[in-house]
């Protein structure tokens, strides 16, 4: 008998009989913001896949900093980040990012070490929870190393099998390199997740389905979500907002190779203009040498021929 999930959304079959395209994002942030926060079933199930345990090991789950779904967000004021306590002992953070900003990696530094610092007054240090920090990114972190799931700890640079500290973890699942999914990966459910997040139509969603009957109730989940049409609204709105913000980059990123070529080549010009006055001032002295020696010979007393 399934599990009844009080603070999840009731299952429905209608989504079944979707076609076609998707008319949004699997990856848009608020909309990933919206179903962990609305649906306990797939936040513990997706917690369950990388902790590698059982959804029903999971006793209790909350999340800390819930938003009122469907209304206007200004970005300076909201993250979408998801903040949970795992049974109580253990802070997990969810967060979907599409577009990788300047300073992605201290950005996701700071939130991990805020969320740590957390201590309430006379607590002891031994007793801080632990932080694990899962971001699913649409980009790769280290382009010379890519990898599908990267863990990072602190760690003995001259040691690395000696960890300083496992209670502050970062986890970056690469969405665009889930061709290096490990068989561990697919065995506990991560890389199912990230087919979900890189699904484009309805009949890739309904193929993940036949092999892993927990995507039913998510995907179930989803599309009564962006049914309700304030959450739809918001949906779009990041949508159109990440791809203002992708084209601002890109364009960014243009200028800043034109500047640089441009910056080259007035180097070059320089230099060349350099070498050229050097070669100028090389031959005038050349010249002045040799006006030198000419004047010195006609002042010398030269024998005449004819005495």
């Amino acid at each position: 008998m399934a599990k009844n999930y009080e603070n999840s959304i009731a299952y429905s079959p209608d989504w079944k009989k979707m076609t076609g395209e998707l008319r949004f994002s699997m990856s848009n942030d608020y909309l990933f913001r919206a179903l962990m926060q609305k649906d306990e079933r797939t936040l513990k199930a997706i917690v369950a896949s990388f902790l590698k345990v059982t959804i029903e090991s999971i006793s209790e789950i909350e999340v800390t900093n819930p938003i009122l779904l469907g209304e206007d967000i200004d970005s300076k004021e909201y993250h979408l980040d998801i903040r949970t306590l795992l049974n109580h002992e253990k802070e997990v953070d969810l967060e979907m990012q599409v577009v990788r900003h300047p300073g992605w990696i201290e950005r996701t530094l700071v939130y991990a070490c805020r969320a740590f610092s957390e201590l309430n007054h006379g607590t002891y240090y031994r007793d801080a929870k632990p932080v694990w920090q899962i971001s699913f990114c649409d980009f790769t972190l280290f382009e010379d190393e890519p990898g599908f799931v990267s863990d990072f700890m602190l760690m003995n640079t001259k040691n690395a099998d000696q960890i300083y500290t496992d209670k502050i973890r970062l986890t970056h699942v690469n969405l665009t390199r889930i061709d290096l999914a490990t068989e561990e990966d697919n065995l506990y459910g991560v890389t199912d997740w990230a087919r979900l997040f890189k699904a484009k139509s309805w009949e890739e969603l309904k193929m993940l389905t036949q092999e892993n009957p927990t995507m039913d109730y998510t995907i179930s989940s989803i599309y009564q979500l962006a049914e309700d049409e304030k959450i739809r609204n918001q949906i779009y709105r990041r949508e159109e907002n990440e791809l203002l913000h992708k084209m601002i980059m890109e364009d960014q990123e243009k200028a800043k190779v034109e500047i640089e070529e441009a910056t080259a080549k007035a180097k070059a010009a320089i230099a060349a203009s350099k070498a050229k006055d050097l070669k100028i001032e090389q031959l005038q002295a050349k010249i002045q040498e040799l006006n030198s020696l000419l004047e010195a010979s006609k002042n010398k007393n030269v024998p005449d021929i004819n005495d």
